[in-house]
C-alpha cells in the first residue's frame, strides 16, 4: 500500500512540473507569435517600398521562417488563414491589430500602405513590451499554481 501511495505521488508531483513548463511555453509562444508577426509587418513593408510588389506576390515570397514565427502553416495563402492559425496564442489587442491590418493589406495606394505598415508596427512593439511584462508575471505564477495544487493534492491523498 505504501508503495501505491509513493508512486501515486511521484506521477502527481511529475505531472505538476510538466503542466508548469507546459504553461511557461505557452506563456513564451504567445510573445513570439507577436514578435513573428512584427516580423511580418516588416517584411510586408519592405516589399511594399522597396519592390512595389502586389499582395499575392508578397505572400507567395514570403520565408518559411516568418510562417514559423507566427505559428502558422506554411500553407496559409492569405494574410486572414495566417490570423486564424495563430489566433490561439494572441490576446484580444495584438489579435485585433493583426486582423485589422490583414483586412485593409493591399486595398490602398503605396504611400498609405506604408503609413499603415508603420502604425501597425509601432502598435504592435507596443503591445508586445506589455505582454512581455505580463508573460514574466503569469509563466512564474502559472507554474507556481501548477506545482502547488499537486502538492496540495499529494498531501491530501496520504
Amino acid at each position: 500500500m505504501m508503495t501505491v501511495k509513493l508512486v501515486g505521488s511521484l506521477l502527481f508531483a511529475v505531472s505538476g512540473v510538466v503542466m508548469a513548463v507546459s504553461y511557461s511555453r505557452f506563456q513564451t509562444k504567445k510573445l513570439n507569435t507577436i514578435d513573428g508577426f512584427i516580423s511580418l509587418l516588416f517584411y510586408i513593408k519592405g516589399q511594399i517600398d522597396c519592390f512595389a510588389r502586389p499582395r499575392s506576390d508578397i505572400l507567395s515570397t514570403l520565408p518559411l521562417e516568418v510562417f514559423c514565427a507566427c505559428n502558422c502553416p506554411h500553407g496559409a495563402d492569405t494574410l486572414e488563414e495566417m490570423v486564424e492559425a495563430s489566433r490561439i496564442y494572441l490576446d484580444e489587442e495584438p489579435l485585433r491589430l493583426v486582423a485589422s491590418f490583414s483586412s485593409e493589406f493591399g486595398s490602398t495606394f503605396k504611400d498609405e500602405q506604408l503609413r499603415r505598415c508603420d502604425y501597425y508596427i509601432s502598435a504592435l512593439s507596443e503591445e508586445r513590451r506589455r505582454v512581455f511584462s505580463e508573460v514574466q508575471s503569469k509563466s512564474r505564477a502559472g507554474s507556481a499554481l501548477w506545482i502547488c495544487a499537486c502538492v496540495g493534492i499529494i498531501i491530501l491523498l496520504w
